[in-house]
């Protein structure tokens, strides 16, 4: 691997994305193109520290029976920083 491509790799963190709600998907529209969906404010490490963030949210909001959190946060995934599909269209 050359050096330079070696040090963009280790810049690269990980988003927790939601798919984007409204009126007609109160749960999440999964099938909306990545670069709208919602990027929760932190950056992560590593996409193992995201998925994990993401393993909480879920059971803690479970713990507090908001069903439709648990849903979107269940559609939810870890996406590197530097994935095209976050360019706009």
């Amino acid at each position: 691997m050359k050096t330079h491509h070696a040090a963009a790799l280790a810049l690269a963190g990980w988003y927790l994305m939601l798919p984007p709600t409204g009126r007609d998907y109160p749960t999440g529209n999964v099938d909306a193109p990545l670069s709208q969906w919602l990027k929760r404010p932190t950056t992560y490490r590593n996409k193992d520290e995201c998925e994990h963030v993401l393993d909480r949210d879920i059971r803690r909001t479970n713990s507090k029976n908001r069903q439709v959190w648990v849903n979107i946060y269940k559609q939810a995934q870890c996406v590197s920083t530097d994935d095209p599909r976050l360019k706009p269209k």
